[in-house]
């Protein structure tokens, strides 16, 4: 099984096989800790290639996307986007912030809805 498949129920179940008297609350305490510490460090750090499409603006960057290579993404965090030119040179792309921008499609006036709202 996958770690990014397993619930909080099948850990609390594997914990208590070699501890059978913990209680949940602890157990979910230890969960919380240990990943507030996983947190702290980078663990991978992976570079990749995204083909894009004219007037698209949003990409897939879920586990299950693939990059140019076909490799399957694993993104929890991005840190910078860059974008190649017609003349082949790659320009970075502003990291967004305020998540309360009014975002506009390419070919029209209407306003859409950040993906995260959707």
């Amino acid at each position: 099984m996958s770690v990014h498949a397993m619930t909080v129920k099948q850990i609390i179940s594997r914990v208590r096989q070699v501890f059978p008297n913990v209680s949940e609350t602890y157990v979910m305490n230890l969960i919380n800790d240990a990943q507030v510490e996983a947190g702290m460090y980078n663990s991978k750090v992976v570079h990749a290639k995204i083909s894009t499409a004219a007037d698209q603006m949003w990409y897939d960057l879920k586990d299950a996307a693939k990059d140019s290579s076909n490799n399957v993404l694993e993104v929890n965090k991005v840190f910078r986007v860059y974008f190649m030119d017609n003349d082949g040179d790659y320009i970075l792309i502003p990291r967004l912030l305020d998540k309360d921008l009014l975002l506009t499609d390419v070919s029209s006036e209407s306003v859409l809805q950040s993906p995260d709202s959707r």
